[in-house]
């Protein structure tokens, strides 16, 4: 039997239990380097931990296969990859303009 002939829901179903595996076997961390190797010197290179990888990127690398094999694996994987996506927008920039009711506020 083709794997096409499958319900899309049990296929589903086996898509979701690769990723989950994907995720609990990929790396969890990210690593950096505290010093690149010059080409005229030679130092020694520190590796060191720079935190936790976000559960949105966890989930992108862990569909990243699935994405390749064929346009309806890669719709799913994309809304099944993008269905927990917070966006944390930058703090710190935004301007507060104190209003009075005597004064109005020109933009």
């Amino acid at each position: 039997m083709h794997i096409k002939a499958f319900p899309f829901e049990i296929v589903s179903a086996i898509l979701k239990e690769v990723v989950q595996s994907n995720i609990n076997d990929g790396p969890v961390y990210t690593f950096g380097l505290a010093q690149a190797p010059l080409a005229s010197r030679k130092s020694s290179v520190q590796r060191y931990v720079k935190g936790f990888v976000q559960p949105e990127m966890l989930r992108w690398d862990a569909t990243s296969a699935i994405r390749q094999v064929c346009w309806q694996w890669h719709e799913w994987a994309i809304e099944y990859a993008l269905s927990s996506v917070s966006i944390s927008r930058f703090r710190g920039g935004e301007v507060s303009i104190p209003t009075s009711a005597s004064s109005p506020v020109l933009f």
